[in-house]
């Protein structure tokens, strides 16, 4: 009964958008008469989240109509990582992820692979051979192995997969991992990147249609983070590595200095002299209520924090358009559906997304679908 209703919802929002101006607003997400992100943001890029089974296992559950009525892009959490789809060396576990393309599929939802490579989440069973460590042939083997099983199943299906997930470190370099221990510069032409160019290789020769994406944390704070990432795919563009865009995660506290961000997407944007084609796409975008790498008391929401938080929010869409008419986005993904379900949520309650628990729609929602109504069209 659901099938193809994300499309009918937002040809109905332009109506939405009228009720909305005329000071009649929705109070849930999954409403009729509620705003759709997805819909607001059409001529610019598609809005999405990462979800989890559950959500869409009932087609009529808010979550799932939340989903339907908001987004037309989406990823999965963690059923897709490597520990989950590939735990043992021989045996994956597809049928998760079969559900979640299939619902993308039967609804008009572009679907998003993450991730098939990353030093975290990744069973040890990659780096050992019996008691001791993997030899570099073996683990790239592996990768091929993985990497293509993966995107062969999904060929034409998966629009887009995040191939390899946080390659620089927080000190811009190029982040030591089991990867990279084992494998290190094995083809011996003066660089590290070999496990991320097979990952890369085995994902387009599997599906060359796909969009493949080397994902990663504070590309859009750290300049130096910025740059060592233009460098390392700079170096493997010119190697003829099939990489289509870089992701800009998007894990930003409350407050962000918006001309530092422009001038870190322009670092990676450049790379277009290298590769014409090439594309940023925001992947995990969420607003951390409190200062990283604390856990003060809880936070206190007054005015001026609401302020700051639809601030935030509303001056990321913007640059998004910015990008989206140059021709260097097109996608945004929300890290989770609502609040209550965010992975901030570590110790202390978190606020991060512009839905709350109760899926009940922020000032912020509503500040973002403004920006894009007040500000024109492309």
């Amino acid at each position: 009964m659901i099938k193809h209703l994300s499309r009918i919802i937002c040809a109905s929002a332009a109506i939405v958008l009228l009720l909305t101006s005329c000071g009649s607003r929705a109070k849930y997400a999954y409403e009729d008469a509620a705003p759709s992100l997805c819909e607001a943001y059409k001529d610019w890029f598609r809005v999405g989240a990462a979800i989890n089974s559950w959500d869409i296992e009932d087609p009529n559950s808010e979550n799932c109509r939340t989903i339907l009525k908001q987004f037309n892009v989406l990823t999965m959490e963690n059923e897709s990582k490597p520990e989950n789809l590939h735990p043992e060396e021989d045996r994956y576990y597809f049928d998760k992820f079969d559900s979640f393309v299939d619902f993308c599929e039967n609804n008009g939802i572009r679907a998003r692979g993450h991730t098939l490579l990353w030093h975290s989440q990744v069973p040890d069973w990659f780096f050992h051979d019996g008691a001791g460590d993997a030899s570099a042939e073996l683990v790239l083997q592996r990768i091929r192995d993985h990497v293509t099983t993966i995107v062969t199943r999904y060929k034409g299906r998966v629009d887009t997969w995040d191939v390899v997930n946080e390659v620089i470190g927080d000190d811009s370099s190029l982040r030591f991992s089991e990867w990279l221990r084992l494998v290190g510069d094995y083809d011996g032409d003066g660089d590290d990147y070999d496990y991320i160019e097979t990952a890369f290789i085995a994902a387009h020769e599997a599906d060359p249609d796909a969009r493949l994406i080397i994902n990663d944390y504070s590309l859009e704070t750290s300049s130096n983070k910025a740059i060592r990432m233009y460098k390392a795919v700079r170096k493997m563009l010119e190697d003829g590595v099939p990489i289509d865009g870089v992701g800009f995660q998007m894990h930003i506290g409350n407050g962000i200095d918006y001309d530092a961000m422009k001038d870190n997407f322009e670092i990676i944007a450049s790379l277009r002299d290298i590769k014409p084609d090439f594309v940023i796409e925001v992947t995990e975008l969420d607003v951390n209520c409190y200062p990283w790498g604390e856990a003060p008391a809880d936070v206190e929401i007054t005015g001026p924090f609401l302020k700051q938080f639809s601030e935030t929010y509303t001056s990321v869409f913007r640059l998004m358009k910015e990008l989206s008419e140059e021709g260097l986005l097109d996608s945004v993904v929300m890290w989770g559906l609502h609040d209550g379900v965010s992975w901030l949520n570590n110790g202390h309650r978190n606020y991060p997304m512009l839905i709350d628990r109760g899926l009940e729609l922020k000032d912020a929602f509503y500040d973002v679908i403004d920006e894009a109504r007040v500000r024109g069209q492309k």
